[in-house]
């Protein structure tokens, strides 16, 4: 129930082995490469094809174009898409396959030549409606618009202008200029459609009226025929590009049958660019090559004998980690704490050779969890979509691990919810004679117990923690933060609580001093006869105790459990009672109208209180206990391996998609 113990590997080997060696690594996918850095004459990196890693990114590029536009038509064959990403199964040889372009690059050219055409087909669709939208004015106008150009002196303005402005525009027109003309074409919605003629010296003039009062000029002069006929052709060019649209969409997803392939193709061809990219972290000589990375202590035998395999004059080395090192870190728990590394790795692993704090704060997750819910039935319908989530669904093993820990949850809830006797919150007399017992504690009867006994829990959770600090400060050798920081704090509390039960102050005055000494190192300087330092370690320490309000105010803290828990009850309740009120409705409306309620309405209810259950019970482990020792800072351990991200690799020949077999 720790991390995982890492051990640094070195590799030595011939250069000419460099390719066999990074396909083996990644086969195994246990080793975390590290880059290698050695400054040593004649010692560089291996040179990097650059020409093949420019052909995979194209090739990569290509397949990631077909994976996207295919999956436009791909309709997941899952439960839940909308949350649940589809895994494509294959085998690993039809894994290796994909690496190949056989047949590829004519699937390639026909979705590039579809997303070409149907991008053509947006773009002329977009002309023509507003084409259409924007000679819908000039529907009425019976002539042809190639008369609407310049002829001889005259020239010819068309726009449109606000409907409500238009006699004031005229208005103007005529007091800036007595010969030009105006014609009303007709009207779309707010705006009026005008035809302006004006001699050529005018033009400019009555142009520069028109633009400052909203006229818009028309970009449609191209046209020749009479705009109701362009209208109508305009039309037509519609119905055409659709029936295009029919035939080309039909044919993409006639070729959606490739879209796993496509997944995997491109999955296929990102592993082989990485197994051209990692080499960057070797170094090498003229006839040699070295690496090194992290592995996992227990894959120690399996790693040497595949290597001695590909070739027995390897030079492989295995070394404890140094203190100064890097180490990835890995978590190797138990099976029924694995669900809880949920939470760890949410908040950050922890640095290598710390205290993995999973187990640390599984029991009060799980406490804290079913305290929040707090509802029999409740937790056994959460145990019951959890577990068909996770066997039904073809889900990643992180949304396993996820279930996992809402099964736990749900488990929790159950047994505080027989303790206080709550069963979809049904009061005792609706409930079977079985279940009518005397419960432990009643929630809306003793909230004030339940709030004492949250309170009492936090504090145990809390002073755990620093306990926890007071164990990683000593183990490291430093007694004196251990004690300035944390003892001194745990003293100072015990005083509180001595003095609160016994009604003595004296205890609080006598330990409280101790405590004020020890926060301010007071007897060290004593010891070393530095009095001044002492007298200023008195005040320091005084200063050091109003830091113990924290404390109170994380104690407090933990009542959000009670009144997440009596909100569930409440909630739930609320929803029986209406459910009674209407059932008694005439011809069966009352029945199906309060079974609605108890539905919609505990489905709700317990959605929302799974949300808030989680997020505070989480909220306490990383804000109230993990802030007195927890520090995360560290790279996960990511051995290096072949892409499978969206895929299942199968060893037999066995290939699924959606979690179902085809």
């Amino acid at each position: 129930m720790a991390i995982a113990s890492m051990l640094r590997i070195e590799v030595i080997g011939h250069r000419s082995l460099i390719a066999e060696t990074v396909t083996l690594l990644q086969d195994i996918g246990v080793v975390d490469i590290a880059r290698l850095d050695v400054e040593l004459e004649g010692v560089d990196r291996p040179a990097l094809d650059t020409s093949h890693c420019q052909e995979l990114d194209e090739r990569i590029a290509r397949a990631q174009f077909v994976e996207g536009f295919l999956g436009r038509y791909h309709v997941a064959d899952v439960p839940f898409k909308a949350f649940i990403s589809e895994k494509i199964h294959l085998t690993e040889d039809e894994y290796e396959a994909l690496r190949l372009d056989e047949g590829f690059p004519e699937l390639y050219r026909e979705c590039e030549e579809i997303a070409a055409r149907l991008a053509r087909i947006d773009r002329e669709r977009a002309r023509l409606e507003d084409l259409i939208a924007e000679l819908a004015p000039w529907k009425a106008v019976d002539v042809e618009i190639s008369q609407l150009r310049e002829s001889g002196r005259v020239a010819f303005l068309a726009g449109t202008v606000p409907l409500v402005h238009g006699p004031r525009i005229r208005q103007e027109l005529r007091e800036a200029a007595a010969d030009v003309a105006v014609d009303e074409a007709g009207r779309a919605g707010d705006r009026e459609a005008w035809v302006v003629m004006a001699y050529k010296d005018r033009l400019d003039e009555a142009r520069s009226i028109l633009t400052v009062n909203g006229f818009e000029e028309v970009s449609f002069l191209y046209l020749k025929g009479r705009p109701a006929a362009e209208i109508a052709r305009a039309r037509e060019g519609l119905r055409n590009i659709e029936l295009e649209q029919v035939e080309l969409t039909q044919r993409a997803q006639e070729l959606e049958s490739e879209y796993g392939r496509a997944v995997g193709r491109v999955q296929a061809l990102l592993s082989m660019r990485d197994a051209l990219t990692i080499r960057d972290n070797f170094v090498a000589t003229e006839q040699a090559f070295a690496l090194e990375g992290w592995v996992p202590g227990r894959m120690r035998e399996a790693v040497e004998e595949r290597l001695g395999q590909l070739d027995p004059s390897f030079e492989v080395v295995f070394k404890a980690p140094e203190q100064t090192d890097a180490v990835p870190v890995a978590l190797e728990n138990p099976a029924w704490l694995r669900p809880f590394e949920v939470l760890t790795d949410l908040y950050g692993r922890p640095r290598y050779g710390d205290i993995d704090p999973t187990p640390l704060l599984a029991g009060f997750f799980f406490l804290f969890f079913g305290l929040c819910i707090g509802d029999a039935g409740y937790g056994a319908v959460l145990m019951i979509a959890c577990y068909l989530m996770k066997s039904r669904l073809d889900v990643a093993p992180g949304v396993k691990r996820f279930m996992d820990l809402m099964i736990a949850g749900g488990l929790a809830s159950i047994i505080i919810g027989v303790l206080t006797r709550s069963y979809f919150a049904l009061p005792a007399e609706s409930l079977p004679t079985l279940l009518r017992y005397e419960p432990l504690i009643d929630p809306l009867r003793d909230i004030v117990w339940m709030l004492v006994a949250s309170v009492a829990i936090g504090v145990v959770h809390v002073l755990f923690g620093v306990l926890v600090n007071v164990y990683r400060l000593i183990k490291s050798g430093d007694w004196p933060t251990a004690v300035q920081d944390d003892i001194s704090s745990l003293l100072l509390l015990a005083a509180i609580a001595i003095a609160a039960l016994t009604q003595q102050a004296m205890w609080l005055a006598w330990i409280g001093a101790v405590a004020v000494a020890l926060k301010g190192r007071v007897v060290e300087s004593l010891i070393a006869r530095k009095f001044k330092q002492a007298l200023l370690g008195v005040g320091k320490g005084l200063v050091g105790l109003y830091g113990i309000t924290g404390y109170l105010s994380d104690f407090l803290s933990y009542t959000r459990l009670v009144a997440l828990g009596l909100a569930s009850l409440l909630v739930g309740q609320v929803m029986n009672t209406l459910a009674e009120m209407v059932s008694g409705a005439p011809w069966g409306i009352g029945l199906v109208a309060a079974a609605l309620i108890l539905v919609i309405g505990h489905t709700f209810n317990i959605v929302i209180n799974i949300l808030g259950a989680f997020v505070h019970s989480a909220r306490l482990q990383f804000v109230e206990f993990f802030g007195k020792f927890y520090e995360a800072g560290t790279s996960n351990y990511t051995p290096f391996s072949r892409r499978s991200k969206s895929l299942v690799l199968h060893p037999a020949a066995v290939r699924k998609e959606g979690g179902k077999p085809s």
